[in-house]
């Protein structure tokens, strides 16, 4: 069952009535049985044992942690327990990619998981208290919103508001509504077309040369955004409903000025895990550690820190390109060029100052931060056509064929010939039949109009710095509404919708 079906929606409106008239210290419970009726809904049914004997191990391990005094063994259940979450994560995730069925994969494996060990390692720190109540636990980690794709959450940072009793708050209620209707517009209005056009420019990139391959790319890095975001807006609405507040996956990662910075506002929580859980921890192991002091004596106090830590990022983005697939467009696409263009950043960051100030040029200039931005959005680019490629040599024969034929015919005005010579043949009927890149002009243009709603609202956030659902709230109640109403038929309108309708899956669900 997907976040985006027709029985989703009507079975979390009983949910919802459920929730709010249970007693307030049983709402938590409401939310458990949601999550394995979910869970038991969404795959085979015997895949609810991997995320109930994670939890039952978490439980156990954590209880042994609090009750035993003896560091040595404290630490040693620490390490048993995340070697076991990791052993199934890793044979599970990766025998899916040597074409074994994917009824072996549980849904969430990967978010409950990192959840899981988050949380034994914060409990072992003494950063946060064990959750006495398994069952409890179990909700908690089996949180049915965010099994599909995350966010990976904090059991220190949400605890609170996940068991604390929920008043009905029509506020929060229209918020949360608002919300998910933001996320259906971006996720059945905008990704789901886009999934169309992107599958066709990528299954045959020799019929679209020139400047076409890198259209192609840039409405695959679209799609990407559209979908992974418009499920968080999904996802958080949803627990805003339920009085539940996640932290934010996403914070306007177009706008970031460099690629580090790119990755502190994209996946946000996949991001803040591996530094704490994996980076920070790396780079206090003695192996990095003496690392640094050799470079250091050989190299000096900063360059030898410098590739010390570039060395521990090397491991972090590895990892996190294996965290995302066993194929190795996924480990260069979302790890390893990254992992370079940083590198690269960092290298030359110096450099460019002495550069700026030598040229007296302002480093903070308005037009010096367009240029990251535009220049981070193009590396950007760079790594998902890898991403998205079938093989890394098919990513390069793309690149390479984008370099051929610059001066050709470029998608748009290609669009509109076709539309008007189809229009000359068929008349106004060529607007509905005419099927160009999979989809007619209406959809192609609803699709555009789509794109440039959310690029407008992302320049209203990243001007003003607040909500727009704060900024519509301002108005007078007629307008605010009519507004909304009309937001919400335009979705329904326009988005390929009803009980028989199955959206594309969504593309971080796989990872």
């Amino acid at each position: 069952m997907n976040l985006t079906d027709f029985y989703f929606l009507c079975a979390f409106a009983v949910i919802l009535v459920i929730y709010y008239l249970v007693p307030g210290k049983c709402q938590w419970g409401v939310i458990l049985v949601s999550s394995i009726a979910y869970y038991l809904l969404s795959g085979h049914p015997v895949l609810i044992l991997y995320p109930v004997m994670s939890v039952v191990i978490c439980y156990a391990s954590t209880r042994f942690i609090t009750e035993n005094e003896e560091p040595k063994k404290k630490k040693a259940a620490l390490i048993i327990t995340i070697i076991l979450l990791l052993a199934v994560l890793i044979t599970l995730k990766y025998l899916r990619f040597i074409n074994v069925s994917e009824l072996l994969i549980p849904l969430g494996l990967s978010y409950y998981t990192f959840t899981l060990i988050g949380y034994v390692t914060d409990v072992y720190n003494g950063i946060t208290e064990p959750q006495g109540n398994m069952l409890k636990l179990l909700a908690f980690g089996m949180y049915f919103p965010a099994l599909v794709s995350g966010p990976i959450m904090q059991y220190r940072e949400i605890s609170k508001t996940f068991y604390d009793r929920h008043e009905f708050d029509l506020k929060e209620l229209t918020y949360g509504f608002q919300r998910m209707l933001w996320g259906f517009f971006k996720k059945l209005v905008i990704a789901d077309r886009l999934n169309d056009v992107v599958s066709v420019m990528f299954a045959d990139p020799n019929t679209f040369s020139g400047r076409n391959v890198f259209w192609a790319i840039l409405l695959f890095t679209i799609q990407l955004y559209s979908d992974f975001s418009g499920l968080m807006d999904i996802v958080l609405g949803i627990s805003q409903c339920l009085g539940i507040t996640l932290p934010e996956n996403f914070k306007l990662p177009f706008w970031a000025p460099t690629v580090s910075e790119y990755w502190r506002r994209w996946h946000v929580t996949l991001g803040a895990w591996f530094r704490e859980y994996v980076f920070y921890p790396m780079l206090r192991t003695k192996a990095f550690a003496g690392l640094q002091t050799t470079l250091k004596n050989r190299l000096g106090k900063k360059s030898g820190k410098q590739l010390s830590t570039f060395a521990a990022m090397f491991v972090l983005w590895l990892t996190v390109g294996l965290w995302h697939g066993g194929k190795l467009t996924y480990v260069l696409g979302s790890g390893l060029l990254h992992w370079l263009f940083i590198v690269l950043e960092e290298s030359f960051k110096d450099p460019f100052a002495r550069l700026w100030n030598r040229m007296k040029v302002d480093p903070d200039s308005t037009w010096l931060k367009c240029v990251r931005v535009v220049r981070t959005f193009l590396l950007v680019n760079l790594g998902n056509a890898f991403f998205r490629s079938a093989s890394v040599p098919a990513a390069f024969k793309m690149l390479k064929s984008g370099f051929r034929n610059l001066g050709s015919e470029t998608i748009m005005p290609w669009l509109v010939r076709n539309l008007l010579e189809g229009m000359s043949e068929r008349g106004i009927r060529a607007v509905s039949d005419s099927t160009i890149l999979s989809l007619n002009y209406i959809d192609l243009g609803i699709m555009t109009f789509g794109i440039l709603v959310m690029l407008v609202i992302s320049i209203i956030k990243a001007k003003t710095g607040t909500d727009v659902r704060d900024r519509i709230a301002r108005h007078n109640i007629a307008f605010r509404y009519a507004l909304w109403m009309a937001f919400l038929f335009f979705v329904i309108l326009t988005a390929n919708y009803g009980p028989e309708y199955s959206s594309a899956e969504f593309i971080y669900q796989g990872f």
